[in-house]
């Protein structure tokens, strides 16, 4: 018969060195995780350009980890919406803000 006491003592030691977690893109490359939501239809995460690419799917409605990333730090939903309708409708990309040659920073 098992111990059961053991088992569940070993299941809960911790580790020595903490274990470091994997880059989203490490755990993604390969991979596409389909997301829907009534408000904003179905979307479509990816690793990176290459994955986004090879998934065939318009590239308004794939958002790589960097994206995600990007976009998940904004706090208003109704904000986040708005940049997924603008993705959406110009088939776009969404990266960080690039000031013209000239323009002030």
């Amino acid at each position: 018969m098992p111990d059961y006491l053991s088992i569940a003592r070993r299941a809960l030691e911790r580790p020595m060195e903490p274990i470091q977690p994997e880059s989203l893109e490490d755990v993604l490359k390969g991979l596409a995780i389909e997301l829907w939501s009534d408000a904003a239809g179905s979307l479509f995460i990816v690793a990176d350009e290459d994955d986004a690419r090879r998934l065939g799917e318009p590239r308004g409605t794939v958002y790589t980890a960097a994206e995600m990333r990007r976009v998940v730090q904004i706090g208003d939903p109704g904000t986040v919406l708005e940049i997924h309708e603008w993705k959406r409708k110009f088939n776009g990309r969404v990266r960080e803000y690039q000031a013209r040659k000239g323009e002030g920073a």
